[in-house]
């Protein structure tokens, strides 16, 4: 069988004036990552990752802690959908949630509904069908480059792995938005591919994360 791990950027810089940059503790969390697949043996082919920076300097932190070169490459296919842009088009949001993990955690899924919904698709820079289409391609070229035996690493973001693993469960947006609620910081998912199709085996595992550096933002 083939393999493909799918790997959540580590943590970012929520309540900063840029989000997209790893945290020092995203930083040791990517490093963890590599660490524990190269304790286990995962010896990757390929590492893809999405163009945006947590994803790419993720990829580097999980290079390092495998302590081994490997060739990468982008898949925007792979990028989160734009969290502000719901938010920016939800009437009367709580402003708190720019900074309040936990608001923010609220006002996301009321905004992800009104978007799912696609009665207001004019309000978005792109539709939750047209996010979904992109991911389903980026997953579907993925597993098509995969030959026998090979392992790829996928570096993404919570919404594009959920929908992910809500595919392949057979779900649609409640699944999603269960999935994308619990989703860690380089949490792995494993996909395999064989001769019976393409499974999801596990998801969000993090037994490379000790108690205290667990998060979710």
């Amino acid at each position: 069988m083939s393999v493909l791990y799918l790997i959540r950027h580590g943590q970012a810089s929520f309540g900063t004036d840029d989000y997209d940059r790893l945290s020092p503790l995203g930083v040791a969390q990517s490093r963890a990552v590599g660490e524990q697949f190269a304790y286990l043996g995962v010896s990757p082919s390929l590492l893809i990752h999405g163009d945006m920076l947590r994803q790419r300097q993720t990829t580097e932190g999980i290079v390092t802690g495998l302590d081994s070169e490997k060739d990468s490459h982008i898949d925007s296919g792979w990028n989160e959908f734009n969290a502000s842009n719901l938010l920016d088009a939800l009437p009367d949001h709580d402003p708190r949630a720019a900074t309040d993990s936990r608001i923010f955690q609220r006002v996301l899924e009321e905004a992800a509904a009104r978007w799912a919904a696609g009665d207001n698709d004019d309000d978005y820079e792109e539709a939750f069908s047209a996010f979904t289409a992109r991911v389903d391609h980026a997953l579907d070229e993925a597993v098509d480059s995969l030959d026998s035996g090979e392992q790829t690493v996928v570096v993404s973001s919570s919404g594009a792995i959920a929908w992910t693993a809500a595919r392949l469960l057979g779900g649609g947006f409640e699944q999603w938005l269960a999935l994308n609620r619990v989703t860690v910081n380089s949490g792995i998912t494993k996909i395999v591919k064989g001769s019976s199709g393409v499974s999801l085996i596990s998801f969000n595992e993090h037994s490379h994360l000790s108690a205290g550096s667990i998060t979710y933002r």
